[in-house]
């Protein structure tokens, strides 16, 4: 018989599937998120509050088929409902490491590297324009 945390395992890095309501979720969960890092590394705080934020969303997922391919969807319109649920299935997949705060500003994201590797937030990717070097400052 398998155990709970064999359901998951077909939820493999780089998370493609979790992709929309992962980005929805540090977009409309941005206190969640900060609450979720200030109880880290506190898992079972951590749980508590997931599982508040899902009842009050009123989160009802469902499995959804399209091209032969299956997904975890979120019935209603709320965005917060399916953000939620998405965070839940990551971290029931990959764990509560994958919800950080930036290395160099301190908001949180999440990680949705292969290798969980990512140190920092979309505002300070390596690579990307900073505000003030789009102003002209070195």
């Amino acid at each position: 018989m398998p155990t709970s945390s064999d359901l998951w395992r077909g939820v493999v890095p780089p998370y493609r599937m979790l992709d929309p309501g992962l980005l929805l979720a540090e977009t409309v969960l941005s206190e969640t998120l900060t609450e979720l890092c200030a109880r880290l590394p506190d898992e079972r705080s951590a749980s508590r509050l997931l599982n508040q934020a899902l009842r009050s969303t009123g989160a009802v997922p469902q499995l959804t088929g399209r091209d032969g391919r299956w997904r975890v969807a979120v019935a209603g319109s709320d965005p917060h409902a399916a953000a939620t649920t998405a965070v839940a299935v990551l971290v029931a997949a990959g764990g509560w490491g994958r919800i950080k705060r930036c290395a160099r500003c301190g908001v949180p994201f999440i990680d949705r590297t292969n290798g969980a590797s990512r140190r920092t937030c979309v505002g300070h990717a390596p690579g990307r324009p900073t505000e003030r070097s789009r102003m002209g400052y070195k």
